[in-house]
């Protein structure tokens, strides 16, 4: 964590850096009492960061790596200590030393490496890209800009009639049109030196601003995949119903049924998920999906980890909207349900409501237990999102942990359902 804000407090440095330096290059601006200051403290949070630098690199075991860096950046960082500018303007150094003030800012194309930024922020490689991409992208045009205008007012030469500031305003409209490729034409190079310095920051600015444009795209396509695809798959129901001739009843029945499950953020399949996932993962996966389930029931509070995955990892999900059947009187049992959301009502053979289940309930058990039809009813009192567990996978638990039978017996003994069938 320290080292993640050290870096973006450096990345604040040399970006300041990074606009100061070519601006005194241009101006030749006076250094008073506050930026002296300033440079001073600058020189001092460089030496910290190579010091900070060079002790992560000693605990960093891999040998290449610390070559690499002891021949690369930092050098840069010893070279970013000294205060040139501060040197050049008291007369310790020639003035023409002073361009080595460039090593104070190009620290940034350290920092704002996608790959370094990752690392520090934690960032895996897939996630957020676009957002980062954008990010990085426009931090350099910024940069750009403002570096290309400098430039421009150097290569343009005195104007003893205009202020500093104006020329600076002027000359970073020039940069904008130009990188944008607007360019109004209203500020041109007269120059032969000035017409060359145009070209390069016209092929760069086309290519930055067609980058920009498809990182823009890019990202705004890939923002919300889910919703997307969600999208998608709804209007390929809504065509297909329509081609079909469906009801209007019907239609409005099954478009209430996806508003739900966008609603409640189910568009997710649990299983496409955790498919790939080895076995352990898995495990600990599906005991955190589940864990508000696992509280409401009484039979697994107490359950170990092993008893609880190999359950959950056999549940099937489902829904069944308001007024569906969800058990008929006579069927043969093949199901054991849990009750994730909603409520439903308990029917016995007159259809006469005997009892009413909420979250965290259970329902289907002894049709599986005792191998006996249905003897009562199960109606969805409202949208209701349910796991099942399928016979012959009730059969291989059971097998594996038959305290789950007891279990189970004695808790719909306690609800008082016992000989009739929930």
């Amino acid at each position: 964590m320290f080292r993640r804000y050290w870096s973006l407090f450096i990345l604040l440095i040399a970006t300041y850096c990074s606009i100061t330096v070519p601006l005194w290059m241009v101006f030749k601006y006076q250094n008073n009492i506050y930026l002296v200051f300033i440079e001073i403290f600058i020189s001092a949070a460089f030496l910290a960061d190579a010091v900070i630098n060079y002790r992560f690199l000693h605990d960093d075991p891999t040998v290449s790596n610390r070559k690499k860096y002891l021949t690369t950046w930092f050098i840069v960082d010893l070279l970013a200590i000294p205060p040139y500018l501060l040197f050049a303007e008291y007369d310790l150094i020639p003035a023409y030393l002073s361009f080595l003030s460039i090593f104070r800012f190009l620290k940034i194309f350290k920092l704002t490496k996608r790959a370094y930024f990752k690392s520090i922020w934690g960032i895996r490689e897939f996630e957020r890209t676009g957002f980062l991409n954008l990010f990085i992208l426009l931090f350099w045009i910024i940069n750009f800009a403002h570096w290309s205008s400098c430039g421009w007012i150097k290569i343009s030469g005195d104007l003893p009639d205009v202020d500093g500031q104006t020329r600076y305003i002027r000359a970073l409209y020039w940069s904008v049109t130009t990188l944008t490729t607007i360019g109004y034409g209203d500020i041109t190079p007269i120059t032969n030196l000035q017409t060359i310095y145009a070209m390069f920051v016209m092929i760069i600015g086309a290519g930055t601003y067609g980058y920009l444009v498809a990182i823009t795209a890019s990202t705004l396509a890939n923002a919300d995949i889910i919703r997307k695809e969600f999208a998608a798959r709804l209007q390929k129901v809504t065509q297909f119903m329509k081609y079909k001739n469906i009801s209007r009843p019907i239609q409005e029945e099954v478009l209430d049924y996806y508003e739900y499950i966008w609603k409640n953020k189910k568009e997710f399949s649990e299983k496409e998920v955790l498919e790939d996932l080895p076995d352990s993962l898995k495990m600990k996966v599906i005991i955190h999906l589940n864990k508000e389930l696992l509280r409401k029931i009484p039979t697994f509070k107490n359950a170990s980890d092993e008893v609880i995955g190999d359950v959950f990892s056999n549940l099937t999900h489902t829904y069944y909207l308001k007024g569906d059947m969800i058990i008929n009187i006579g069927e043969i049992g093949t199901r054991l349900f849990l009750i994730n959301k909603g409520k439903v009502e308990v029917l016995d053979k007159e259809n006469r409501p005997i009892a009413t289940l909420y979250e965290g309930d259970f329902f289907g058990e002894f049709a599986l237990l005792e191998n006996v039809n249905r003897t009562a009813g199960v109606r969805a009192l409202e949208y209701c999102d349910l796991y099942y567990l399928e016979l012959e996978s009730f059969k291989s638990i059971i097998k594996r942990h038959p305290q789950l039978v007891d279990d189970l017996d004695k808790l719909a003994k306690k609800r008082g359902f016992h000989n009739k069938e929930t």
